[in-house]
């Protein structure tokens, strides 16, 4: 019986660690949709720019938890990316297009890493580790 409430547990923390990473993912890409012009500053310039900070934010913290997690450094790293990267040019290069380059690569990489560590079964060896963390 405490097997299957831990199980159960364990996909319920992956299940709010996911619902992260795709909130983070739509506040930067419709940031990201909201900044981005070749000729004039659109109207809603300020807040897109606040939905890819609130987006970078999201992401770093999904990063943390992930890395808190104990997943795979890959996925931490895949999900940290874009805060780093989008968030960070963002910030220097307010008016440039390289923030939009970056996250239309960056995004879907973390969005793809979040796929792979739901989808990849538990091992017993993961199972037993995590019992002794919690």
């Amino acid at each position: 019986m405490g097997y299957v409430r831990f199980m159960n547990l364990i996909r319920w923390r992956e299940g709010l660690w996911a619902l992260l990473v795709l909130v983070a993912a739509a506040l930067m890409a419709c940031g990201l949709a909201d900044v981005f012009t070749f000729l004039v500053e659109p109207p809603t310039y300020p807040e897109g720019h606040r939905l890819v900070l609130l987006g970078s934010l999201a992401f770093a913290g999904a990063a943390v938890w992930s890395w808190l997690r104990q997943s795979p450094r890959w996925v931490s790293v895949l999900t940290g990316l874009p805060a780093l990267v989008v968030g960070g040019l963002a910030l220097q290069f307010a008016d440039g297009a390289l923030d939009v380059l970056a996250g239309f690569f960056l995004i879907p990489a973390a969005l793809i890493a979040m796929l792979v560590e739901l989808i990849t079964p538990y091992r017993a060896s993961e199972l037993s580790r995590s019992a002794r963390i919690d």
